[in-house]
């Protein structure tokens, strides 16, 4: 029984097989509407506002300040440069050795300042030393005129009592040694310094006695006199001291003013100096070289030109969808001389004006694009500014999508060869996709052909598929 009903289903399929193949061999099939299928896919929409405009660059033509004859070029036409590289240069003989010779003077004038200062602090120890020699001589001629004090004779007649005593024991000791050198005792040597150690205590009482007798009669006229005239001098001395002093800081102030003069001057001549250089002032390219080494140079005398390596876009935007621009909004540059280069930017300025035009009313738009720029200024481009962004879209493509005139919208979903119509919830939409939120799963394989012509339940012939 189980192998009668096996051979009749293979019956069954050998019929409906041979069924499909007179079917398919004849123009039933070839007569199926034929449409394009592509499938729903995730990906990132971009809805963009699309516009035209112009790629721009800083250019800047370059010549020395300082006159002169051109040493050498160091860079060629179109050549690549970072700001600072050396781009040329004067010739450099003369300008250093207007550099050695300023600094030369400078270095000479800084130690002219150098001795005057330390002159200036001679001149104010030799003020100091003359000021402590006159308030000296003050006190001398004040102790002059005051006389001895009581004290003072109680000490002299102190040291003449303590002297004259030191007297008679030296006599005494001086009798007993001449006794017993009479006597064969001691020596002649030992008499000798008995002898000598009187002569000295006797000066030592002499002296003594002559200093209590000078205090004792006190200052005369004449010392008086003599201490007068050595503070006049002292003081002259100081007064001469101070005037030399202030001289010295005069000396100083001009040698510093002279020095000062000097090191500016070297400055000059270093910073004419570094004008003998051409450096480029932001990165870019060599745009044209004007001059030649040998030409003579100068002020306003072209030596070459430089193009900055990043640049910006300047679009106009219709009155109607300036609304949609804004600033930091982000924007990508293409144009048809550079296939395949995409310049990313930023709109940065939105201008204040509408330009009239003969049939136009249009607002400036500057986008700064990023990074190096392989353009060229004045490049014809087109600007997309970057409206929506939304990440993870199931896309389908706009053909795909039908929409009604109450806003709904459907599509055709091919499933085994037979359409099925699908009611999706749309989103955002560019030039050639829109995003489907809800009603269609990815990978679904989506109908691209006339409305007209289709229909739900229709068989069709799938003509590619993407």
């Amino acid at each position: 029984m189980i192998r009668r009903k096996a051979i009749l289903s293979i019956v069954i399929a050998g019929v409906i097989g041979a069924g499909l193949l007179w079917w398919g061999r004849s123009g039933a099939f070839r007569s199926l509407p034929e449409v394009d299928g592509v499938r729903a896919r995730r990906g990132t929409l971009e809805v963009a506002l699309p516009v035209t405009g112009t790629f721009e660059t800083v250019s800047s033509i370059l010549s020395f300040e300082p006159p002169g004859r051109l040493g050498r070029v160091t860079v060629r036409e179109g050549q690549a440069v970072r700001r600072g590289d050396l781009l040329a240069s004067l010739d450099a003989v003369d300008l250093q050795a207007l550099v050695d010779q300023a600094e030369a003077a400078g270095r000479a004038a800084t130690s002219d300042a150098s001795r005057a200062r330390a002159a200036v602090e001679t001149a104010r120890q030799q003020a100091a030393q003359a000021e402590a020699a006159y308030h000296a001589a003050q006190a001398q001629l004040a102790q002059l005129r005051a006389g001895p004090r009581a004290s003072e004779l109680r000490q002299a007649d102190a040291a003449v009592e303590s002297a004259s005593s030191a007297r008679d024991q030296a006599r005494r000791s001086l009798e007993v040694q001449e006794r017993l050198y009479r006597e064969g005792a001691i020596s002649q040597t030992q008499l000798d310094a008995a002898r000598a150690q009187y002569q000295s205590a006797d000066a030592a009482y002499r002296q003594v006695l002559a200093q209590r007798d000078a205090l004792r009669a006190g200052s005369r006229p004449e010392a008086i006199t003599i201490a007068q005239e050595q503070v006049r001098q002292a003081e002259a001395s100081w007064r001469a001291a101070l005037a030399n002093v202030r001289q010295s800081q005069a000396l100083v102030a001009s040698a510093q003013a002279h020095a000062e003069q000097a090191a500016a001057a070297a400055r000059t001549a270093r910073a004419r100096a570094a004008q003998g250089h051409l450096r480029a002032p932001f990165e870019g390219f060599v745009g044209r070289i004007y001059l030649h080494a040998g030409a003579a140079v100068g002020p306003g005398v072209p030596v070459l030109s430089i193009v900055s390596a990043s640049g910006w876009v300047t679009a106009d935007v219709d009155e109607s969808d300036i609304g949609r621009a804004r600033i930091g909004q982000v924007a990508r540059t293409t144009a048809d001389a550079y296939p395949g280069v995409v310049l990313t930017g930023r709109v940065t300025e939105i201008a204040r004006q509408v330009d009239i035009k003969v049939g136009t009313r249009t607002v400036r738009v500057r986008v700064d694009v990023a990074g190096r720029a392989e353009m060229r200024a004045g490049t014809s481009v087109d600007v997309d500014l970057i409206l929506q962004t939304v990440p993870d879209a199931l896309l389908a493509p706009l053909e795909a999508v039908i929409a009604a005139e109450n806003g709904d919208a459907h599509v055709y979903v091919i499933d085994a060869g037979i359409l099925r119509r699908r009611a999706v919830v749309v989103g955002a939409a560019n030039d050639v996709d829109m995003s489907i939120v809800r009603g269609v799963r990815e990978g679904e394989v989506l109908a691209i052909a006339d409305p007209a012509v289709l229909r739900d339940g229709q068989r069709v012939r799938v003509r590619s598929k993407r």
